[in-house]
């Protein structure tokens, strides 16, 4: 009982003591405490007077888009049955009518100014696709007429270019290779017509493609809040320098769901300088079917790491790649000896050189360097720089073939001159499904060998034991796709 009033007094006592002598809760912590707290305040703060002195600095560079285009009515007028009394037929369905005339269609967005000079600002393809009026309203309030410069819809970048304006501020364009996952970034834009709306976040990710946007995607993920109407608005990072052209979101309600897409600078910068320059962008293609390295793959290989390198899966025949030497299932190490890891990396940078550049492939073939030196031509406007397969599941077996016939081959859309048989059915269980093997797939090659008949086929595949690694070329009316995986 003692010890308990003891405490209980000195509890009290203690108040009373710090009380007295004038000391707070401020004065009991520690001197490291008390200066980590004033350091965290201190980073806040001037946190808090960068996001202002940015949004101060790029929101005037920042425009807002509306378009008006004509869209063709697709009314057609209703046709009288000659079997029908025209009296009933109009009594039912009215006296005929005008074809409608043709509709507005409007749209809104975002845009920046590149060049304050010659008014030029840089958007999205989409926000004014088909444009036959554009609107520009500046931070200011001013508005002026725009016209397209030159668009690219395989990116979906545009250049607008503002008549008769003056008293611009242009954006600082950065260097988006040099940002980092976890990097503080503001979109600005107009999102649902709401001008000059700045919104903050980090960069969640970098390299992202397959989102479905345009043929050659490199973006930049981030979760600061983008939403319909910021296309084509600034990403800029805490110097206050655009590093991303905002362009889509991935939503299932058309609104903010904390996963933004923006156009990386350093392309945007390439494709907005050749539009200005040419009103169009051209690409070079290499002419090989790339696909990304797995692990089944890489030991299929032969190679003893799958993180560094992507899979030549195809030729085409009389392409700069063919000329050099280059072979399917040639491992591309290197560009320009620089370290290939990320297939649409690849694929983007040979695209945007210039046609007719030399460069220099680092080659992994049957485990052995070296070096092809192939001359880029210029890519068509159907054609992709390099034709890009997409990434296989993983497999297992039960695999069903036929003979391949002409009439398989034009139902199919292959090319004429192939062999193989045609997978006819696959069990969805299969590692071999897993791994991207469909009905209608025609089998070229196992483990390198050539499969012209079933019968070769059933030899090849018998012949394959539980655990052995399987290789299998396949083509199909989009290209040539490799998979690898063990046998069940």
């Amino acid at each position: 009982m003692k010890q308990r009033r003891y405490l209980a007094w000195t509890l009290p006592l203690t108040a009373i003591f710090c009380f007295g002598t004038g000391f707070g809760l401020s004065e009991l912590l520690q001197p490291a405490q008390v200066s980590a707290q004033s350091s965290a305040a201190q980073t806040l703060s001037q946190l808090n007077d960068d996001f202002i002195g940015i949004s101060e600095r790029v929101t005037p560079t920042v425009v807002s888009i509306a378009m008006t285009k004509k869209v063709r009515n697709s009314q057609t007028p209703r046709r009288l049955d000659p079997n029908t009394n025209p009296h009933e037929f109009f009594d039912f369905f009215g006296l005929p009518f005008p074809q409608a005339p043709d509709r507005r269609q409007e749209g809104v967005g975002s845009g920046v100014i590149v060049d304050a000079a010659k008014g030029y600002v840089l958007t999205n393809n989409h926000v004014v696709e088909g444009a036959d009026e554009i609107k520009v309203t500046l931070n200011d309030r001013r508005s002026f007429q725009a016209r397209i410069i030159g668009t690219d819809p395989r990116s979906d970048l545009a250049v607008i270019q503002l008549e008769e304006a003056s008293e611009l501020k242009q954006v600082v364009i950065g260097n988006s290779n040099e940002l980092h996952v976890g990097e503080w970034v503001l979109a600005i834009g107009n999102p649902f017509g709401l001008d000059s709306t700045v919104t903050a976040g980090i960069i969640s990710a970098k390299g992202r493609a397959n989102v479905g946007v345009a043929d050659f995607e490199d973006f930049i993920q981030t979760d600061a809040a983008i939403n319909p109407g910021n296309s084509g608005g600034a990403l800029v990072n805490i110097k206050g320098e655009l590093v991303g052209i905002n362009t889509a979101i991935a939503t299932r309600s058309r609104g903010y769901m904390g996963v933004g897409f923006a156009i990386p600078s350093n392309m945007a910068r390439q494709v907005m300088e050749s539009l200005i320059k040419e009103g169009k962008v051209s690409r070079s293609q290499l002419g090989i079917y790339i696909q990304p390295l797995d692990n089944a793959m890489a030991e299929s290989l032969g190679l003893k790491d799958s993180r560094q390198g992507i899979l030549v899966s195809g030729i085409i025949q009389g392409s700069p790649a063919d000329k050099v030497g280059a072979q399917k299932y040639d491992v591309v190490m290197s560009l320009n000896g620089k370290p290939v890891t990320d297939v649409n990396q690849f694929r983007n940078t040979i695209a945007l050189l210039p046609a007719g550049t030399k460069i220099s492939l680092g080659i992994l073939r049957n485990g052995k360097n070296l070096t092809l030196n192939p001359v880029l031509a210029e890519a068509s406007a159907d054609e992709s720089a390099l034709q890009q397969q997409p990434t296989a599941p993983e497999t297992q077996q039960d695999i069903s073939v036929q003979e391949f016939s002409r009439d398989l081959q034009q139902q199919l859309g292959l090319p004429a001159g192939l062999s193989g048989v045609v997978a006819s059915q696959v069990n969805p269980n299969s590692p071999a499904y897993e791994k991207g093997l469909r009905p209608g797939d025609l089998i070229t090659e196992i483990n390198r060998k050539p499969v012209r008949s079933v019968q070769e086929f059933n030899t090849l595949y018998s012949g394959l034991k539980s655990g052995d690694a399987v290789l299998m070329s396949l083509q199909r009316a989009s290209g040539q796709l490799i998979i690898a995986y063990r046998q069940p």
